[in-house]
C-alpha cells in the first residue's frame, strides 16, 4: 500500500535513507550521509510537500519525497530491493503528476539506468556542490 506518510514515521524512513544512501553510493563517504542525518529528520523529511511511504505486510519499505514535480528522494530498504517496490512508487509518483524531475549522483549507474527503463530522460551533467561528485538531472513528460 502506498500512503502518506505521519510525522511518527520520520526516523525510519531517515533510517531507511541512511542504509540505502550508504549502499548505493559507495563513492561518497559513510560520514556525509551520517553527517546529514538530523538534517533528513527534522528539516527535508517533513518539509517535503510530499511524503509517501510503501508498505508491505504492516513493514514501512521505502518511501518518496516530492516536492511540486521534483523528486527529492526515492528509497527502499535495501534489504528487500530489487522486487520492484521502487517501480511501484515511481508508477504512483507519475500517475499523480504530468511531469517529474530529479537529480541522481551519475555514479549510481543502477540508478540512473532505472530511472532511464521509466523513460525520464538527462536534461543536463553537473557537479554537486556538497560531494564534489557528479550528478545527472533528468526529466520525465508523459
Amino acid at each position: 500500500m502506498i500512503r502518506p506518510a505521519v510525522p511518527c514515521e520520520i526516523p525510519l524512513l531517515a533510517d531507511i535513507w541512511l542504509r540505502a544512501s550508504r549502499w548505493a553510493h559507495d563513492f561518497v563517504p559513510a560520514a556525509y550521509w551520517e553527517s546529514h542525518l538530523d538534517a533528513m529528520v527534522e528539516e527535508r523529511l517533513p518539509g517535503a510537500e510530499e511524503l509517501l511511504v510503501l508498505e508491505v505486510e504492516s513493514r514501512v519499505i521505502g518511501f518518496a519525497a516530492l516536492n511540486g514535480e521534483h523528486l527529492e528522494a526515492l528509497f527502499v530498504d535495501p534489504e528487500v530491493q530489487s522486487y520492484g517496490h521502487g517501480s511501484r512508487l515511481m508508477a504512483h509518483a507519475m500517475a499523480h503528476h504530468s511531469r517529474l524531475s530529479l537529480c541522481v549522483f551519475s555514479r549510481n549507474v543502477r540508478a540512473v539506468s532505472f530511472y532511464r527503463r521509466l523513460g525520464f530522460q538527462v536534461v543536463e551533467e553537473r557537479i554537486e556542490p556538497l560531494t564534489g561528485e557528479a550528478e545527472t538531472l533528468m526529466a520525465w513528460q508523459p
